[in-house]
């Protein structure tokens, strides 16, 4: 099969297309014709050698995690999925993950896939996978949300997973004020954000003292000491990345009435199937541009400097 792979931790320029052997799926296990992958700020932190953890280190370095395609081959004891069957989901970020979605094909559990809805498309499927269980866990698990709903603001709005965020808090019953700038803030209000907070106008948090259920920082743009006033007793601050500040932080929410979480995604059947039946009522998953796999390193280049939900052509993009 073919793929794009890296050599070793460098340059994303060094990104190449290769042949690779067509894997075979093991029990449990079934392999996947991919259609649609989607570009992830981890794809060019592991080429780059930022986040080393994220991948396996066999080289070379076939990357990508989210994809959509149609499965050709089942291992033994597979159930509830055959072949022909269109899927979607990610591949793990973690150190044993060697495999990569930039490829005509790879193997995925069958418990952590589900059924693409029909109508929507491959692109779209992919590109939901990795953000929409972001956010689905960030909001609803680690921010303990009400099934009620409640009051939830949205970081990073332009971003892949902040963006399509807006979309899963409204679906949870959530009334969503979402921070953002430039284009962003129209998008979110096309969303469905009730309120928008341009950050380049006012300081922020300014004068949300205790409004929120949830803040969830999808940019990894701000700390919890900063917004904790905002949130309401017993609320949740959420970020996407781990750091020194996140630790510092996490420390002193100890000695508070609001928490504060870092989300580690994981590939959950019921969750995808839940975000596959909200795809399929029409939630919308934003597309800044959709590319052949060809041209994943200009992509990724690209995704460094402006964000966005990149859609990845596989089938017939080599």
């Amino acid at each position: 099969m073919k793929a794009i792979a890296a050599p070793g931790y460098g340059p994303l320029e060094g990104l190449v297309q290769m042949d690779a052997p067509l894997p075979t799926p093991r029990r449990g296990e079934v392999r996947v014709r991919v259609v649609a992958s989607a570009l992830n700020p981890a794809d060019y932190k592991v080429v780059l050698g930022a986040l080393k953890f994220l991948h396996g280190r066999k080289r070379p370095l076939i990357v990508g995690y989210d994809f959509s395609g149609t499965v050709d081959e089942i291992g033994p004891s597979v159930t509830g999925v055959s072949v022909g069957d269109d899927v979607f989901g990610f591949l793990p970020y973690g150190p044993f993950n060697n495999q990569g979605a930039f490829a005509e094909a790879l193997i995925a559990k069958c418990a952590e896939i589900a059924v693409k809805p029909k109508g929507v498309s491959h692109e779209l499927a992919a590109a939901s996978a990795t953000s929409g269980l972001t956010a689905i866990q960030s909001i609803r698990d680690l921010g303990r949300l009400p099934a009620s709903g409640g009051q939830v603001l949205v970081t990073g709005v332009s971003g892949g997973v902040g963006s399509i965020s807006v979309g899963v808090a409204r679906k949870l019953n959530a009334t969503v004020t979402a921070v953002g700038s430039g284009k962003g803030l129209e998008l979110a209000r096309r969303l469905g954000a009730v309120e928008v907070l341009d950050r380049t106008e006012r300081p922020l948090p300014g004068n949300l003292h205790e409004q929120f259920d949830v803040i969830f920082d999808a940019s990894a743009a701000y700390r919890w000491r900063g917004w904790r006033g905002a949130l309401k007793k017993g609320g949740a601050f959420v970020t996407t990345l781990p750091s020194a500040a996140f630790a510092s932080d996490k420390l002193a929410s100890l000695f508070s009435r609001t928490r504060v979480h870092f989300v580690s995604v994981k590939s959950r059947p019921a969750d995808l199937a839940l975000l596959a039946t909200w795809l399929g009522e029409g939630l919308e998953v934003p597309l800044a541009a959709t590319i052949p796999v060809r041209d994943v390193a200009s992509g990724l280049a690209q995704l460094q400097k402006t964000g966005g939900r990149i859609a990845v052509q596989v089938a017939g993009g080599f």
